[in-house]
């Protein structure tokens, strides 16, 4: 364990030169507290659990004046410019990722300070909208590539989790929308918006609305998988290749060949002759799960919004959280147009036919959207 923050922070990390002159020449009870949260590794690991004793020296120390200040400061340099290892020295770059060489101490503070911010109380909507970003940034989540870092993601899924409010919640839900079910932390995300939920009352058919994996795909139903550059930014494949979830609810792959050409596969997603030779054995493998997962998923939002249309009439959603969950949402969004909609507003007409495969722009966001009832034979 190191004495000095000086220790904690390094010279080739750009989140260290931003945040030295926060820093240094703190009070004592400040740098106890800086100290502290730069042992944050010492238990932090792929199992995402705080070290309780840990959690409960964090909480005293906050209590030092201007700690929540420097807490969220550290968090807010997280969130701007590129990556925490965002550094021109490749070999730093090896060790800040672990890669066979001693982690830099700037991991263990950022991490620290991420964990420490789920402690913070007051006015938080700046501090949730910083560790959103935070967590989006290290979780591959984001249309720009950054270097991922699983540990710091799942900080920042723990530090919203334990924040009070609804935009904390807001977030958790927005960020299971967006990160890939394929990333490492996303299993500690689900169960930071279950237990958020289950502290705000959540009703069990919203929390399931709420989560329903979109896989990476694009509002059109596809993935293009590739090397960064040619696919979603979160992979990084040694092959390159095609996911297509179609209107129907299948699910292709089209596997691309050096030359360019593609051959359409449906499940169980084989490739043609000589194609996995060709190319690397875990990509391929990849890809194949990756498919059979949305195919899982489909199957698994046509059972769910079944049970809902045997719920009867009163249950109904607001347009915007029927546009949102629903209508646009690349898996479920395929189930929704399968089925008989309708809306009512505030007229006096009653409910009327709704067309969830048209364009729905009008549909004002105080509607209320539901399945139609079902007539008896």
């Amino acid at each position: 364990m190191t004495d000095r923050v000086e220790d904690l922070l390094d010279p080739g990390n750009d989140w260290s030169r931003r945040m030295r002159d926060r820093l240094t020449g703190l009070s004592p009870e400040l740098t106890e507290l800086v100290l502290h949260l730069g042992t944050s590794v010492d238990f932090w690991n792929h199992r995402y659990k705080v070290d309780v004793a840990w959690k409960r020296r964090t909480k005293v120390l906050l209590k030092a004046g201007g700690a929540g200040e420097l807490v969220r400061a550290a968090v807010r340099e997280l969130s701007v410019g590129g990556s925490l290892h965002g550094m021109t020295d490749n070999e730093r770059v090896i060790r800040e990722l672990g890669m066979g060489k001693p982690q830099s101490p700037a991991r263990a503070a950022a991490i620290g300070f991420t964990l420490a911010a789920g402690r913070l109380v007051g006015d938080v909507d700046g501090l949730v909208g910083d560790l959103a970003t935070v967590a989006r940034k290290n979780a591959a989540a984001t249309d720009v590539y950054y270097r991922p870092d699983d540990a710091l993601a799942g900080a920042a899924f723990t530090a919203l989790g334990e924040l009070r409010g609804l935009a904390a919640m807001e977030a958790l839900w927005a960020l299971h929308f967006q990160v890939p079910t394929a990333r490492h932390p996303q299993g500690h995300l689900v169960k930071c918006v279950k237990k958020a939920a289950a502290r705000l009352g959540v009703p069990p058919h919203e929390l399931a609305e709420r989560t329903v994996p979109r896989h990476g795909l694009e509002p059109d139903g596809t993935l293009t998988i590739g090397g960064i550059g040619r696919g979603a930014v979160w992979i990084n494949a040694w092959l390159d290749a095609v996911i297509t979830l179609h209107d129907n609810g299948r699910v292709t792959v089209v596997w691309i060949d050096e030359d360019g050409s593609g051959t359409t596969t449906g499940a169980p997603f084989r490739t043609p002759t000589g194609y996995k030779a060709r190319h690397h054995a875990d990509s391929v493998n990849y890809v194949r799960s990756l498919a059979q997962r949305i195919e899982k998923t489909v199957a698994d939002e046509r059972h769910r919004l079944s049970g809902l249309a045997a719920q009867g009439p009163d249950l109904t959603w607001s347009g915007a959280d029927w546009t949102r969950y629903y209508r646009d949402h690349p898996v479920t969004g395929v189930v929704t147009r399968s089925l008989d909609w309708e809306y009512e507003v505030p007229d006096g007409l009653g409910f009327r036919p709704l067309d969830p495969g048209a364009a729905s722009a009008s549909l004002p966001t105080t509607a209320r959207v539901r399945l139609r009832p079902r007539t008896a034979p």
